[in-house]
């Protein structure tokens, strides 16, 4: 829908400079494209400016437009009889449509920024709503030129121009100033009120009026009498009129949710609020320039130039130039896997030089004091005062089951449990749709097939965030295992993780904040327990190493947080496991959760199926053909140039999985969690490291525009997001699988050529490998496709509605 009153501001938030909320800098900080932005937005608020005031001068209000003379408006493509018939009376009036012209249709720009990388903003969704604004200058106001001598003309660029005037005006100041003047903001975020509704009422009554156009002129007998030209002239504007129809019956199904979305953004921005928190000091921190600035940006470019420099300074350098560095990174990422593969040792120097200086660099601040992570892990001793058990009275599950729902996402069905033959004719079918790799099924099927794996009493796992929606906690209790948790020291939490161990079978043991003798009651434990992975990180790597020495225990990471946290708490994580693999005299494993959006090695075999569902992409191939006209990069190939290692015995297949909008901040966390697994591995530890699949945990499907990509997924050969449900079975069966059998892959003892080839092994991918597109380049297209078969009953109703009453209308008379 078009940009009426302030809403298109917030719809479209970064059309002009940046989202609310960010600096005034550029998307990049490219002082050159900040300079453009700046001329550009203060350009086009001279030019609406002047818009306004033209509308508002007295003679426009009162007299509307004057002249005696005629101007041709017509276009060029009809035929010459048709020219002297699309008039306006207008002098005055013109020079105002003409600037509508200009300053509108420069809107279109705005898509170039986006799809340059100029601003923070998604290409599709800045081209429809530029080119709903568009699409009245020059299909409906240009073409029948007699809807500017009407009210509804006048209200709607009124509209248009007070919000425009706002808008760029807020956008230059702020990207000038590094923040817009507060009357500015109040403008922006309460005009839309009145505006919105005006302009939207505005453009259906200059639709209307376009709609009848060719009839007004006939009763006028402007038409020719040549019968030619007449007939002519009547199946053009039968044809426009569908067009426009089709355009039209659109705002009722998008405008309401459009003024909702803006109401939310103003109580974000005016909203009554708790006073912010004031961001923790303590504990680890990104590393600090001369001036103090905690760069994430650079802080990781930094880590991936050094993790290469010994090996490919070349690499190192191209890094280190990348000038968008939020929507470029994910070449880099993929060149540091390509450059890893030459051989064994390079993959490990890489890793292992990338770990060495991000624990260097990182920052931990005890008490005012700062000290590099590394210093703070090897000098605090300190650990907790006390340890406490709760052995649950629950009965152990006897058979391992998948709950799994027969419906793909957002459908509902109930939960069924698989188990034994159902459940291997499901991983089955899995495997023949491309959902999931052959070696995950296998290994999900052998832990059907030994009942005696379910049983965990004799294992012992430590799980870092144990209350993750993603983590293995439920299921590891229910099988009797001995648990280790760690989460953050929130009463909540631990009111729930103990609620669940004592109706399990398993065995919960935590830390706690004072002597456990003197927690007597339910709240003094709740109050008491857990631990800040940020802040205590040496504290619980000592408690951690310490406990039950002569037990081998599985560490595993499963803490996730939003942005730069997300980093700081997988580098938390990592700084633990790798204490407690050096300090404990017993044999240590180490679990990951892989995410799929990333970049791996993978079988050719998975790469020759995404060629294969390229070439054949089902029932959305036509769908896709036209969605690539107007986006060149929706639904790209997935796949890749093969890799070869530097003696040419080994070529290897690598999927780019990497959705770029969740960040380089996202990439630089799971390519750490992938270096210590890989070190660890070639240093003798057992590492269970599986790729889970896309699932609509709360935390994720939340977020409407997540949701509804995900929703569209079904559409897509391969692709299949889980329910929590299922994906904690699942992966809660792999990673059983890679402790309990000896010749599982993460086995150091399993031979690969190279240590990135242990993460091909056992994905439960979700699609990803094996999909014809890109999981990052379908975004949009499974969106679309979404909302088409929600509201698509809809949108055809109305279209057959509009399209029968247009028919009567155009035989009446």
């Amino acid at each position: 829908m078009s940009r009426n009153g302030s809403a298109m501001a917030s719809a479209r938030p970064a059309a002009g400079g940046q989202k609310d909320g960010t600096s005034g800098q550029a998307e990049g900080g490219n002082a050159l494209v900040n300079g453009y932005l700046i001329l550009y937005n203060a350009l086009l608020a001279a030019g609406w400016s002047m818009i306004l005031y033209d509308l508002l001068r007295p003679f426009h209000l009162c007299n509307g437009v004057a002249g005696d003379h005629e101007l041709d408006l017509a276009p060029a493509w009809l035929p010459a009889q048709a020219h002297g018939l699309l008039c306006t009376d207008s002098s005055s009036g013109m020079p105002l449509f003409h600037a509508l012209q200009i300053f509108q249709t420069a809107a279109i720009l705005e898509v170039a920024h986006a799809a340059l990388g100029f601003v923070k903003a998604k290409v599709s969704t800045t081209f429809m709503q530029v080119l709903s604004r568009v699409m009245l200058v020059w299909a409906a106001c240009w073409i029948n030129p007699r809807i500017m001598n009407s009210l509804a003309f006048y209200t709607m660029t009124f509209a248009w121009a007070v919000t425009e005037v706002v808008r760029y005006n807020w956008y230059w100041t702020k990207l000038l100033l590094g923040d817009a003047p507060g009357f500015l903001t109040w403008c922006r975020y309460s005009f839309f009120v009145v505006l919105y509704p005006l302009g939207v009422a505005s453009e259906i009554a200059c639709i209307l009026q376009a709609i009848g156009y060719y009839d007004a002129l006939a009763e006028e007998q402007r038409v020719p009498d040549d019968d030619e030209t007449a007939q002519f002239l009547a199946r053009v504007a039968l044809t426009f009129n569908y067009t426009i129809m089709a355009f039209l019956s659109l705002y009722p199904i998008v405008f309401p949710g459009l003024y909702m979305h803006v109401w939310a953004q103003r109580r974000k921005v005016f909203g009554k609020r708790r006073p912010a928190r004031p961001e923790p000091t303590e504990g680890i921190q990104w590393p600090a320039d001369a001036t103090g600035t905690r760069s994430t940006s650079s802080t990781g470019q930094a880590v991936l130039a050094r993790s290469v420099m010994d090996v490919d300074p070349q690499a190192a350098v191209a890094v280190m130039k990348e000038r968008n560095w939020r929507f470029g990174y994910g070449k880099h990422f993929i060149e540091n896997v390509r450059i890893s593969l030459r051989t064994p040792e390079t993959a490990l120097k890489v890793a292992q030089t990338g770990l060495d200086y991000m624990h260097n660099q990182f920052e931990f601040v005890r008490d005012g004091k700062v000290m590099s992570l590394a210093t703070a892990m090897s000098t605090i001793t300190a650990s907790f005062p006390g340890t406490m058990t709760i052995k649950g009275s629950g009965k152990r599950d006897p058979v391992y089951k998948v709950p799994y729902r027969r419906k793909p996402y957002p459908e509902q069905s109930p939960l069924e449990d698989l188990t034994g033959e159902a459940l291997k004719k499901q991983l089955d079918q899995w495997v023949k749709n491309g959902t999931i790799e052959p070696s995950a099924r296998d290994a999900i099927a052998a832990v059907a097939d030994h009942d005696e794996w379910v049983d965990l009493s004799d294992k012992y796992f430590v799980l870092l965030g144990a209350g993750s929606a993603m983590g293995p906690y439920l299921v590891l209790m229910a099988l009797g295992a001995n648990v280790i948790a760690l989460d953050l020291d929130r009463p909540q939490i631990w009111e729930r993780l103990i609620k669940v161990a004592r109706e399990s079978a398993g065995t919960l043991i935590f830390p706690t904040k004072k002597p456990v003798a003197e927690l007597t009651t339910d709240e003094l434990i709740y109050a008491n327990a857990g631990a800040n992975l940020f802040t205590d990180t040496p504290e619980i790597c000592n408690w951690v190493s310490d406990l039950m020495p002569k037990e081998e225990f599985i560490v595993g990471g499963y803490a996730y947080l939003d942005g730069e946290k997300h980093v700081r708490v997988s580098l938390a994580m990592d700084a633990i496991k790798a204490g407690v693999i050096r300090r404990r005299k017993t044999v240590t494993t180490l679990a990951y959760l892989c995410s799929p959006t990333d970049v791996f090695v993978v079988s050719t075999d998975a790469r020759d199926a995404a060629a294969a569902n390229y070439k054949n992409p089902g029932s959305v191939k036509t769908f896709v053909s036209v969605l690539r006209t107007v986006m060149k990069k929706a639904c790209t190939k997935n796949v890749l140039p093969l890799a070869q290692d530097a003696s040419g015995t080994h070529t290897y297949a690598i999927n780019d999985g990497i959705v770029v909008q969740q960040g380089p901040n996202y990439a630089l966390a799971k390519r750490l969690q992938h270096w210590r697994a890989m070190v660890a591995r070639a240093g003798g530890s057992r590492v269970s490291s599986n790729i889970a699949p896309s699932t609509a945990t709360l935390s994720v499907v939340h977020n409407k525009s997540f949701a509804a990509a995900y929703g569209g997924w079904k559409h897509f050969p391969a692709f299949e997001v889980a329910w929590q449900e299922t994906s904690n079975a699942v992966m809660g069966a792999l990673l059983i699988h890679d402790v309990r059998n000896e010749q599982s892959k993460a086995n150091p003892s399993f031979e690969l050529s190279n240590q990135l080839e242990q993460f091909r092994y056992g994905s439960f991918h979700g699609g990803v490998w094996r999909s014809g597109y890109k999981v990052g380049s379908i975004g949009e297209a499974s969106a679309l496709l979404y909302y088409l078969g929600l509201y698509g009953p809809m949108v055809l109703i109305g279209l057959l509605g509009l399209s029968t009453a247009s028919i009567a209308y155009c035989r009446s008379g």
